[in-house]
This record gives structure tokens, C-alpha cells and sequence, in this order.
């Protein structure tokens, strides 16, 4: 499928709701993956003409990553202008702002909006930076995120409750409400109350049922770290007014979240019980998935991405004139344009000089444990002989930007810092501090070889490589996520999750290396062969276009004609 895929028409209004949206690098509201997706989704239902708007959180801060002398990650905080950054009030009828309330414990936090363009899509991001709220509410929306588990419930209240309140309030007749992850579940509740204020017999049940019917659900995340837990008490303490509001009994809101065998409430399990379809975003997550809820089958849509934002402007020409066995020296010389590019962004943001002829490797995503950030580094001795007795020079990227509270994942990066400045690796190991939108560009552009190792069955799609491959870039991975729907023979390279260290050595050392370093007509033959082989499978079946079209079929019901 191309770029380009036709939606279904007449098209539903889909209100797609989602914590995060990297959008540019200017403007911070997203943390990682999540976010990415989500803005590239937003492009391409632009491109599509989608009958889409996002609806998200307009946060008041975000922070530039700085690393201290340990090497542990530091963050300066930036208020975020909204004005400066696209947004424009959304107003009513009479020039007044929009502004709705929601009920959080025993107060009434007004809630107002900010509309950002993306071409002609709507994103409403929601604000509670009011002057009539207490200054804590003000605060609510401070930074993605935030704080403790308190903090995100309430930011969680405003984006499901919040949301839907808008909406109504803009006048917009929603048709679908997709939950991207399940952070804005509690929409379910406010469509349900909207349900009953317009039809003051309906019972409770039946309302849910019907709000159940317009609502879908992504789980991105089978990661128990990744999905939000939080006690009974502080939902029902929180949640109390409102359910009385709406008119349901508070008991009852847990028994919709309730992890089993738990005193837990979980707006993954909300999500899941409150939806009428849910998807997974690769093949693997679902049947992972299914394994973990056994009565909430997940519709495997893998995830893609917007080729106009990952492309590189050396390498879209030639995918746009179709890649054959025949592109391989083109390719590899667009390439080495590109890598030229991330050769000068090290030097400038670190001082670190690469070689042209170095055969670079990246690792780039978020510093958690599953991810396994230090698989290269498990025997040192064992890396320095392969990089000594290397017919080429190698070069080893990583970057990721941490949330302020991952105290784990800022000692995992701290020693690869560490590593990098140290006599012993620093021409070798490079980590680029501030991790964004523009570095991910650069190394999903000119990197030789993209380096994945999660522990199989946790990485849940990981689209990074999908971008890196696009361009041409090598995969050296374990069999998780998107990759494991692929066969890699003659293509890329799965390492052994099992014995990851070992097989990352042996792989690098008897097979990468050796084929990079073979060179027929003064570039290596077979390796450009593979570039080309690994861009046309993200051509053919991982654009943000395919997924969005099986979304429009497979998650919104529409009809495929």
C-alpha cells in the first residue's frame, strides 16, 4: 500500500484522545513513542482529509535534558508560550472562552481550550491554567507526567472528563471516541452522562452500553510500569463528587477499572471493559496480549509511520521512483549524504569526531529495563577487542530523554555515559544529550545499522526501526514487536533475546562487520542490496497511511468500499 491510501467515505467525526503529541521539536508536550505516533497520525489524517480531531493537554512546561558530571541526566525546566507555539483560545459564539467544569474531589476545576493546527486537523488541547481555579488546579496540566500518582489521576480526570465536555461545549457531534492508550478512560462515564441528560429515562446500564458502542481502544503497553494503577481510595476520593453528579454509584466506577484479584483500579482495564473494539499495534502484542486479558481480544493493527517526517530529503527521490535490485549504489550514496549530516550534528552537540568510512550503530529510546540499554556492555573486554580488531572503524550511538522521576532508567544511562567518556571508549561509544524529534531524524537518517534489544514479548511494536529501515538502515534486533512479522534472511539481523550479549558480540563481529567491510565496486554490494530490501518492506506495509486506513475499517467499522 502507498502513502496515499483512499479512507472509506462518508467518513465518521473520530475524536482520537491521546496524553501526548509530538508535534515539532519547539513545542513539548510528549514524552516518547506514544506522542510520535500520535503526531504522525494527525499529519497524515491531514494528508488524507480524515474527519478526525485530536484532543489532548495543553501543559504549561516542559524541560531540555543536560548531563552532570556522574553522568546522570538533568533537567531545565521551559515554560511552554502557547501563543508562540501555534495555539489560538477556542471561543464561543459571543467571543467568550469556551469553558466547561469538572468535578475532582470536593471542588469544581473550570476547564477552558487551546485549538492547534495541523493543516486542516484540529488539536484541542485542555487547559486549566484559569484564574477563578485555585492555584493547585492551575497547576494540574504543569508538565506531562508529573508528579505522583495523585497528579496523574487528576490530569487523567481533565482528559477523559474534561474532554468529552469540550467537545459537547464546541457543538461537535462526535461519532467515534478512540482511546489512544487507556489514560483517558473515564471518557466512557462523561459519553454515558451525556447520554442520560438528554434522555432523563434511560437507565445507567443502558447508557453505558451506548456509549459503549462509539468508543475503541489502542493499548500500546504490556508493561505493568506502563499502565496507570491507583488505589481505590484515591479514585473513590477523587471521583466521589462526580459519580453523584452523574448519578452512578462510586462503587461502581471501581468495579469498571478493578484489576483482578486486586485492590487496584486500572484505566487499562476500564479502557479494555468500556470499549466495543480495542486494538494492539503488532501481531505479537496481540497474541501477547491475549494471554493476559483472555476476555478482551485485541484487533492486531500494527503500527506505521508518516513517511514525509522520517524520510530523508537524499532518499525520497529514489522511493519515489520505486527502489529495484538495481537501486543499491544509489541508495548507499544517498545514504552517505545522510550519514554525513549525523556525522556534523555529533561534532557540533558533543565535540565527537566520527570517521565517514565508521560503521555506526544506534540505540536510541527510552532508558528502561526491559529495552536493555547495556546489552553491548556486559563483557567490556570482550567489546574493546571487536572494536580493536575491526578492519573498519565502529562507532556506537545511543540518546534517549528520561522522565524526571525514572530513577532507574538515569542509572542505566549513566553508565553509558559513563563509557563514553571514558579513555577506554570515548572514539568509540557517543551519547547525545537532549534527546528530540531533530536527533531521532538524524540517526533514523544516517546511521549504518539500528540496534534493538528488548526482551521478547514486552516490546510492544517499537516503530523507530520502522523509520530507520525506511531510510535504509539495517536492523540488527531481537524477534519482538514489528520485527517479528518480517523474515530478516538475507535482511537484516534477529539476535538471541535469551543471550543477548553474546549474540549482539557474534553478530557484530562475524556477520555485520565483515559484510559492511566487503566492498565490490568500491561499495558493499550486498549490503546496499539489504538497505533496499529493508526500505521497500516498510514501503509495502508500514506507512501511517495502511494504519490508518485499518483503523477506518478495522477499529471504526467503516465499510472498505
Amino acid at each position: 500500500m502507498t502513502n496515499q491510501d483512499t479512507l472509506p467515505t462518508p467518513s465518521p467525526l473520530v475524536a482520537y484522545f491521546c496524553m501526548e503529541f509530538a508535534l515539532d521539536n519547539e513545542y513539548g508536550i510528549y514524552s516518547g513513542g506514544l506522542g510520535v505516533l500520535a503526531g504522525d497520525l494527525l499529519n497524515q489524517a491531514n494528508d488524507n482529509n480524515a474527519n478526525l480531531v485530536g484532543v489532548g493537554l495543553a501543559y504549561a512546561s516542559t524541560y531540555n535534558q543536560t548531563i552532570a558530571d556522574d553522568g546522570r541526566q538533568l533537567e531545565n525546566n521551559i515554560t511552554i508560550d502557547p501563543v508562540a507555539n501555534g495555539l489560538t483560545k477556542i471561543m464561543d459564539k459571543d467571543d467568550e472562552p469556551i469553558e466547561v467544569v469538572v468535578p475532582i474531589n470536593n471542588r469544581l476545576v473550570r476547564v477552558r481550550a487551546w485549538s492547534k493546527k495541523i493543516g486542516n486537523i484540529n488539536l484541542v488541547l485542555l487547559d486549566t491554567n484559569v484564574q477563578e481555579n485555585s492555584s493547585a488546579d492551575q497547576h494540574i496540566l504543569n508538565q506531562l507526567y508529573s508528579g505522583d500518582q495523585e497528579h496523574r489521576l487528576l490530569q487523567e480526570i481533565i482528559l477523559g472528563i474534561g474532554g468529552v465536555r469540550i467537545l459537547h461545549a464546541m457543538g461537535l457531534n462526535v461519532d467515534i471516541y478512540h482511546m489512544n492508550e487507556g489514560h483517558s478512560a473515564l471518557l466512557s462515564l462523561e459519553l454515558a452522562h451525556q447520554y442520560r441528560k438528554h434522555d432523563k429515562a434511560i437507565s445507567i446500564n443502558s447508557a453505558l452500553a451506548k456509549a459503549k458502542q462509539k468508543i475503541v481502544f489502542t493499548n500500546h503497553t504490556l508493561v505493568a510500569a506502563g499502565r496507570d494503577l491507583f488505589s481505590f481510595e484515591l479514585v473513590s476520593t477523587y471521583l466521589l463528587q462526580y459519580a453523584q453528579e452523574i448519578e452512578i454509584p462510586v462503587d461502581e466506577i471501581i468495579k469498571m477499572g478493578k484489576l483482578e484479584a486486586t485492590s487496584l483500579f486500572s484505566m487499562n482495564m476500564m479502557a479494555l471493559r468500556n470499549a466495543s473494539r480495542s486494538s494492539a499495534v503488532s501481531q505479537y502484542h496481540a497474541k501477547k496480549a491475549q494471554e493476559i486479558w483472555h476476555n478482551h481480544p485485541l484487533i492486531p493493527i500494527t503500527n506505521g509511520v508518516y513517511f514525509p517526517r522520517w524520510l530523508s530529503s537524499h532518499v525520497a527521490p529514489l522511493v519515489q521512483a520505486g527502489l529495484s535490485e538495481q537501486s543499491g549504489k544509489d541508495l548507499w550514496i544517498a545514504h552517505q549524504q545522510d550519514k554525513t549530516e549525523l556525522i556534523e550534528y555529533v561534532k557540533e552537540t558533543t565535540q565527537k569526531v566520527i570517521p565517514q568510512e565508521a560503521l555506526i550503530f544506534s540505540w536510541a529510546r527510552r532508558f528502561v529495563t526491559y529495552k536493555r540499554p547495556l546489552a553491548l556492555f556486559w563483557q567490556l573486554d570482550r567489546l574493546e577487542k571487536i572494536i580493536q580488531e575491526s578492519p573498519i572503524p565502529l562507532h556506537f550511538i545511543y540518546g534517549g530523554k528520561l522522565h524526571p522521576q525514572n530513577n532507574e532508567g538515569k542509572d542505566l544511562m549513566a553508565q553509558v555515559v559513563r563509557l563514553s567518556r571514558s579513555d577506554r571508549f570515548r572514539d568509540h561509544i557517543t551519547f547525545i544529550p537532549n534527546y528530540n524529534l531533530q536527533v531521532a531524524k538524524h540517526l533514523v537518517r544516517g546511521s549504518d545499522v539500528w540496534l534493538n534489544t528488548p526482551i521478547v514479548g514486552y516490546e510492544a511494536c517499537g516503530t523507530s526501526g520502522m523509520k530507520a529501515a525506511l531510510n535504509g538502515i539495517l536492523q540488527c534486533s531481537t524477534n519482538d514487536g514489528w520485527v517479528k512479522e518480517i523474515d530478516w534472511d538475507q535482511t537484516g539481523w534477529i539476535l538471541d533475546s535469551e543471550h543477548i550479549s553474546e549474540s549482539l558480540y557474534d553478530t557484530i563481529e562475524q556477520e555485520i562487520i565483515p559484510l559492511y567491510a566487503k566492498r565490490e565496486h568500491d561499495y558493499p554490494v550486498q549490503w546496499a542490496e539489504m538497505m533496499v530490501k529493508s526500505s521497500n518492506i516498510i514501503q509495502n506495509n508500514y506507512s501511517m497511511s495502511r494504519m490508518l486506513k485499518d483503523y477506518c475499517v478495522q477499529l471504526y467499522g467503516m465499510s472498505a468500499d
